[in-house]
């Protein structure tokens, strides 16, 4: 394994997600509990998203970079890093509200469209990640060095043009 990043994308994604549909539960709901339930998975998530991101940081330095990945892995990088900034004002606001006034952060409308913005950076995050592994091969043996897709470095042309580029069917 060229790095640990791919063990770890997936509890931010399954933390958060979760958080933000208990959320709107205890919202529309007010289920005794739930919210308490939303909170300790933001805070959870957000400390996964944290992890995941540092681990991410580590993989660009470590991973053989594809030059035709490069817009792609920039876009994840940048919603990565909004990801995290959204969660971590979204835990620091719940944890003011539930210290001063144990309750959920308030107006309950803004806090709720936080949660939508959080869900779609979560989905934009994955899905370039997806992109980069099953579309151009970033971390994966076939675009390490000694791989078939390997470039030499990411500002070089392919050594060999003829050889195939990488489509999602390749890693599957």
């Amino acid at each position: 394994m060229q790095n640990f990043h791919p063990l770890f994308v997936h509890f931010p994604i399954a933390l958060l997600l979760t958080s933000v549909a208990v959320a709107f539960v205890a919202a529309f709901t007010k289920r005794p509990g739930a919210d308490a339930v939303a909170r300790v998975l933001l805070y959870l998530g957000t400390l996964a998203a944290g992890v995941t991101v540092l681990t991410g940081f580590f993989a660009a330095q470590t991973v053989t970079h594809v030059a035709h990945a490069r817009h792609p892995l920039e876009e994840h990088q940048t919603y990565a890093y909004v990801l995290l900034s959204i969660a971590a004002i979204l835990s620091a606001w719940s944890i003011v509200a539930w210290r001063r006034l144990k309750r959920t952060p308030r107006p309950t409308a803004v806090w709720l469209f936080g949660q939508i913005a959080l869900a779609a950076l979560i989905v934009l995050t994955a899905n370039e990640g997806g992109e980069l592994v099953h579309e151009f091969g970033v971390g994966t043996k076939m675009t390490a060095k000694g791989g078939p897709l390997y470039e030499g470095s990411a500002g070089a042309a392919p050594a060999d043009t003829s050889a195939p580029r990488p489509t999602g069917r390749d890693f599957r």
